[in-house]
């Protein structure tokens, strides 16, 4: 056997299947996993769904989905997280280009975001649906997306206060009061005829903000108990 014809077996074992070595190919299947996992979720719904699904829609044996995955409530936590980092990123993304107020770019932010998740109805229903009541483990996962996004909104309302468009005050309470409602009117647009489009629902949601937003511009700056307009604590 000649030196080259070794070289050549030992280069195609190392580019794989179709020229992509075992580490892009681990990629790819990983990849066709989370979409179909979004897709099957997102529409059967996770009790419905079992592993031999997700398998069969991403084209990729058990043996492979268990390379990557522990069992179905891990690659729900994987899709789960995919979206989360969508999410962000669109927050990211709109709350630092632009030449608007501040205020006006967090409240299209909060559109841009519940537009993502109803725009494709399947993101929504993860998020705000199917995630729910999975396990411990998973309840977590959603209370630490809550706190995440919570603080987000905290710390820029605070450069509000500091702009002088908001009293001085803990906002982090409201914040997270704030990601609860934005979860429930997702859920409330995908399971009960509210008579809006998704971008009509996206708007309202903005729309709840700005309102937020004003009101509290009504309260007096505090360090402690929230105090009603009239003086009284709330």
């Amino acid at each position: 056997m000649s030196d080259s014809s070794s070289k050549a077996r030992v280069g195609s074992r190392r580019r794989g299947y179709r020229g992509l070595s075992a580490e892009e190919l681990r990629k790819q299947r990983h990849q066709r996993l989370i979409a179909a996992g979004t897709a099957l979720f997102g529409e059967r719904g996770y009790a419905a769904t079992p592993i031999e699904a997700v398998c069969s829609q991403a084209k990729v044996s058990t043996r492979h989905f268990y390379e990557q995955f522990g069992g179905r409530e891990s690659i729900l936590h994987a899709v789960y997280a995919s979206l989360v980092t969508d999410m962000e990123d669109i927050i990211r993304n709109s709350l630092t280009h632009g030449r608007a107020s501040l205020t006006q770019r967090v409240a299209d932010t909060i559109e841009s975001v519940v537009m993502f998740l109803l725009d494709d109805p399947r993101r929504g229903r993860i998020v705000c649906i199917e995630a729910v009541g999975v396990s411990e483990a998973m309840e977590k996962k959603r209370r630490e997306t809550t706190h995440a996004l919570a603080e987000i909104i905290r710390r820029y309302a605070e450069l509000m206060a500091e702009a002088g468009d908001l009293p001085a005050r803990n906002y982090r309470l409201p914040a997270v009061a704030l990601v609860g409602m934005f979860n429930e009117l997702v859920a409330e647009w995908l399971t009960e005829d509210t008579g809006l489009t998704a971008a009509e629902m996206a708007r309202e949601a903005k729309i709840m903000f700005r309102a937020m937003i004003f009101g509290a511009q009504h309260y007096e700056a505090t360090e402690s108990e929230p105090r009603t307009p009239g003086g009284d604590t709330a």
